[in-house]
Order: C-alpha cells, then sequence, then structure tokens
C-alpha cells in the first residue's frame, strides 16, 4: 500500500468516525423531546453526509415555498414568466395573519413576480403562496418539475390554505369564487374539538405534501451546484434564502453571529398541544473557506412548546456546524 492509499484510508476512517459521533449526538438530542426528529447534513465540497430519521417523511408546512419559488424560477428561465411582470392577486387568494401582501390589499392588488417570491420565501407570505402555487401548475406541475430536476423525496399535492384545511377536519369547502378572507378560521372554528384533533392526527401520518430529510438535501445540493437554475436565477434564489427573517432561533440560533444561513423554515398549527411540524432547511456558509454545509432538520409531533422545538433544530445545526469546522 501507498502512503497515499494509506492517507486516504485513515481520512476516511477519519470521517466515518467522526459521523457516528455526530449521529450520537444527534440521536441523545432527539431523545430529550417527543414526536420525531429527522435531520441530514452534507458537506457540500467533501461529499461527508450524516443523517437521522432521513427517509421518514415530515409534513413540510412552508418549507413547501422553497420548491414553488423554484418552480417559479424554472419557468422564468424558459421564457414563460418574467420577474418584471405585474401579478394581480384575486381575492379568493388573500390570506390575512402571516402575509405583507394582504396587509397592502386591496389598495394594491397588483405585484411585481419578483416582489411575490421574496415575500413568500423570505417572509414566509401565505397569500403569496396561494397564487404563485396555482401559476406553478398546482400539484401537476410541481410533480413534473420534480421529475425533470429527478428529486425524489419531496411532493407536493395540495396549496397550503388546503393543507391547513384537511389538518383541521373541514370538509365542506365553498368553491373558489366564494373564498373571502378569513373563512379558513371562520370553517375551522365550526370543528368539533375530538373531530379537529382525530384529523390532525390523520395529516401527520398523510404522505401528501411532506418531505424527507434526505429528498430535501438533494434539493438543496443540486440547487446550490447550480444545476437545477440558470445562474442568474441560482443567485437571485440563494439571495433570498439568505434574507430569510422568519424562526431565525432554529438552524440560526446556536450559531456565531454574522453566519451566513441560506434557509426556508416551515410550522404547522399546534392542536390540542400536539403540534404537527417545526421544520427548517437550508445552507450554512462555513468560516474560514471550509465551504458549505447543506442541512435539513424536521420535527413532527411534538407536544413541547416551540421554544423546546426550535432549541432541537438549533442544537442539531450547531453540532453539525462544530463537527464540520
Amino acid at each position: 500500500m501507498t502512503r497515499r492509499q494509506s492517507i486516504a484510508l485513515l481520512g476516511a476512517g477519519m470521517c466515518a468516525a467522526s459521523a457516528r459521533s455526530l449521529k450520537d449526538s444527534w440521536q441523545q438530542i432527539a431523545s430529550e423531546i417527543d414526536g420525531t426528529v429527522g435531520a441530514a447534513a452534507l458537506h457540500l465540497g467533501s461529499g461527508h453526509m450524516v443523517s437521522l430519521n432521513a427517509d421518514d417523511r415530515f409534513p413540510l408546512a412552508s418549507v413547501c415555498k422553497l420548491p414553488i419559488a423554484m418552480n417559479i424560477f424554472a419557468m422564468v428561465d424558459e421564457g414563460k414568466l418574467s420577474l418584471d411582470q405585474l401579478v394581480e392577486i384575486p381575492l379568493y387568494d388573500v390570506v390575512p395573519g402571516a402575509s405583507p401582501i394582504a396587509e397592502r390589499w386591496p389598495k394594491q392588488k397588483r405585484f411585481p413576480l419578483e416582489e411575490m417570491v421574496e415575500l413568500m420565501v423570505a417572509k414566509s407570505d401565505n397569500t403569496a403562496v396561494q397564487t404563485l402555487f396555482r401559476m406553478s401548475g398546482g400539484a401537476d406541475g410541481m410533480a413534473d418539475r420534480f421529475r425533470q430536476w429527478k428529486v425524489t423525496g419531496i411532493r407536493l399535492d395540495r396549496s397550503e390554505r388546503q393543507c391547513g384545511l384537511d389538518a383541521a377536519g373541514v370538509r365542506d369547502v365553498p368553491p373558489v369564487s366564494r373564498w373571502t378572507p378569513g373563512m379558513a378560521e371562520e370553517l375551522t372554528a365550526r370543528v368539533p374539538p375530538d373531530e379537529r384533533l382525530a384529523a390532525f392526527r390523520r395529516f401527520l401520518n398523510d404522505p401528501r405534501d411532506t418531505g424527507t430529510p434526505n429528498g430535501t438535501l438533494q434539493l438543496l445540493k443540486r440547487t446550490f451546484a447550480g444545476e437545477l437554475l440558470s445562474k442568474p436565477s441560482t443567485i437571485r434564489l440563494v439571495k433570498i434564502l439568505e434574507n430569510t427573517t422568519t424562526w431565525p432561533g432554529r438552524i440560526k440560533g446556536l450559531l456565531p453571529s454574522g453566519t451566513v444561513v441560506a434557509h426556508k423554515t416551515g410550522t404547522t398549527e399546534t392542536v390540542h398541544g400536539l403540534n404537527g411540524a417545526t421544520n427548517d432547511v437550508g445552507v450554512i456558509t462555513l468560516p474560514n473557506g471550509n465551504g458549505r454545509l447543506a442541512i435539513a432538520v424536521y420535527v413532527k409531533g411534538s407536544t413541547r412548546d416551540v421554544a423546546a422545538r426550535e432549541k432541537v433544530i438549533a442544537r442539531i445545526a450547531r453540532t453539525a456546524f462544530d463537527s464540520l469546522t
């Protein structure tokens, strides 16, 4: 055996030992909370990877907005859309609450497509995602795009609003033409508590609108490698992800101040103390030229409060960060 082969074997052994150690740490962190924790991390330069329950399915929640944004950028690359075109927001897409667009509607009903994508991702705008999911071709359009990209482990079957209605056990949903802002909350309030909890438990086991940590990592890896979008679209998407302001206590929570993280969070509601999903996925820029770390962390079915769920994500991200720096 040559000296170079010996060094290569030693390096591989050290990487394997590091992966085992990191996975052990993740298992300990996951054991301190109820529900199921799924995580995967990949160093984009070396290919060093660690995973925990990484082929389990988890509700995407607002993580769905990342692939929807990517599909919009892909349609721009294909000449089907333009980032500076104005998109009119119909009444039935307006979602009050987490939506800067809803706050400006109806005084402003038309928005530049690029601004809508940025608000959908960086601010998790729930009005923008209604319109952009439809512009993406809905479930069929997203499935076609995933096939084109050869990305598995992620599926989008319903609008984010429909996911919420199904999770709440709402059965009789009015046609789109009769939909008004706030109707989702009104319909949900009519569902008896026991029916709502039963529907929510079914939602947690529903394979629709879910992702696996491994599938998410695959999407992140190929996106940051520039394999799925044009160079200008990739640069723009990464910048939007870096500007995300939602839930900073997750991946970014325990990282050194100033660490650049391009990420997308997702959170479902909590029904009778049971939370559906608390997620964060993205790419961390490591210090000292050590490259980038793609990471996806999902927590589902926990009865712990949001602070405890976020701490799990933050600790998993920090241990991965420390292991690779």
